[in-house]
């Protein structure tokens, strides 16, 4: 499986990537502009992203907007396979879960601090592990 990890936070990037390590091979994004780089080098490498993990909350380009501009390449490109989107954040509030779900369209969402437990459920739900 093949994982992008985005969250302005080293240490969440690198906790996240350790949890992932016998799963995944991940590459990791310091906020949502670089991973939307990665995610077009990804899809024109041929070798696109199985699932992102994505923080909500970032600095410039936020993960929902990241998520939105992902959905939009997918749309103009015609791509039916749908990266799997997993939101994190650490408010536990129904606005961001609304937003999540609804605006950016991700495919599931994570309150920090992730447990290794639940980040594995979400990802057998999703159907990527």
């Amino acid at each position: 499986m093949k994982c992008l990890i985005v969250d302005d936070e080293i240490f969440c990037r690198e906790f996240v990537a350790t949890l992932l390590r016998t799963t995944a091979d991940c590459d990791q994004a310091g906020g949502g502009s670089e991973a939307l780089d990665m995610y077009n080098r990804a899809l024109a490498s041929d070798e696109p992203y199985d699932v992102i993990i994505m923080d909500i909350m970032m600095p410039g380009m936020s993960g929902h907007d990241a998520a939105m501009a992902i959905r939009s390449i997918e749309k103009e490109q015609k791509i039916d396979k749908r990266v799997n989107i997993l939101m994190l954040t650490a408010l536990n509030s129904a606005n961001d879960a609304m937003d999540s779900f609804c605006n950016a369209q991700s495919a599931a969402y994570l309150v920090k601090p992730v447990s290794k437990a639940g980040l594995f459920n979400v990802m057998t739900k999703l159907g990527v592990l």
